[in-house]
């Protein structure tokens, strides 16, 4: 699918319910996506503060950057590391994660999505390819530690990898930077702020009359708007198996990696959509079901606290409705 998410911000859903001066907005490419951020009334140098802070959590999160943060505790198994207050705070979110999806979210597996392909920023990774990948991806799997042997000293800030682990972080790291502009941006005197990371979309402040309209596209037809969810004070979320996508040895693989086989998700689901108060667990909760399948998936929603829509592969939709 060539759009970048199923959630699609248009100017008539922000621009029309107050004076055209009452709005500005900024897109740029950030953490490998399209990030959009709407401000209204806001003080002068806002906007420019929201880009910078964008480009700093990269700095702090990427995996593809060989400065950044992330990449700097990767190099650096079995030591502890000091790490920042934003790699502290992105890591004890994905810890809440893990827990809270009994292990169906978890950032270690990056050899596994390296080793399927995805060793590279998605523009540069080559559409198809004839190397047999299966052998090497249950190896990765089966050869790194999982999230739980991470030890997480919160107090000291620091923290010590296992020999063998290497982490992702860039759905949760998208969600989190997300919340993060939205709450800083409201904080710099906005009276309203709206912040798009791709297919996470995090709403602060005083949302225009009646709420955000933000169109839900069908995973299947982008042509198509399924419906319109009201955001106001919260996050909406997707997640699809059609976007960063490539086919190795024939077989196709995507970027949603199960934990426990190493594999692409394959278990019946095609994306989801998640509306939850913040994008980092909307974010996580979203791939979580995604790799589970439909039964489970339900029961993660549940748990979880969030409304989920589940679009299947024969094209069913499961909405919040139905997850009982």
């Amino acid at each position: 699918m060539p759009v970048e998410q199923l959630l699609r911000l248009t100017e008539a859903a922000w621009r029309a319910p107050a004076r055209t001066d009452y709005w500005s907005e900024r897109e740029v490419r950030a953490m490998g996506s399209r990030a959009h951020v709407i401000v209204g009334d806001a003080p002068a140098g806002a906007i420019e503060w929201a880009v910078d802070e964008l480009e700093r959590l990269e700095a702090c999160w990427s995996r593809f950057r060989a400065d950044s943060e992330l990449s700097n505790l990767n190099r650096r198994p079995g030591s502890w590391t000091d790490v920042s207050r934003e790699m502290l705070l992105a890591l004890s979110c994905a810890a809440d994660l893990h827990r809270g999806t009994r292990g169906r979210f978890d950032p270690t597996i990056l050899a596994a999505l390296e080793a399927a392909g995805y060793d590279r920023t998605f523009e540069a990774v080559a559409a198809d390819g004839d190397d047999d990948v299966d052998d090497r991806v249950r190896a990765a799997i089966g050869s790194t530690p999982r999230f739980e042997a991470i030890e997480i000293d919160a107090e000291a800030s620091r923290v010590r990898l296992p020999h063998g682990t290497r982490i992702d972080l860039g759905g949760v790291g998208k969600g989190l930077a997300a919340d993060l502009v939205a709450r800083g941006l409201v904080d710099r005197g906005a009276r309203s702020a709206l912040v798009g990371m791709g297919g996470d979309i995090r709403a602060r402040g005083e949302p225009p009359t009646g709420g955000w309209p933000v169109p839900v596209l069908d995973p299947f037809d982008e042509s198509r708007i399924l419906f319109t969810f009201p955001l106001t004070d919260g996050a909406l979320v997707s997640s699809t198996t059609r976007l960063r996508s490539w086919t190795r040895g024939g077989r196709r693989y995507h970027h949603l990696i199960d934990p426990v086989s190493g594999d692409a998700a394959r278990a019946g689901i095609t994306a989801t959509v998640v509306a939850a108060r913040d994008a980092w667990w909307a974010e996580g909760i979203a791939k979580a079901m995604i790799i589970a399948g439909v039964g489970d998936a339900r029961r993660i929603a549940r748990d979880s606290g969030v409304r989920a829509w589940i679009f299947l592969d024969d094209a069913q939709v499961i909405s919040p409705e139905n997850m009982a």
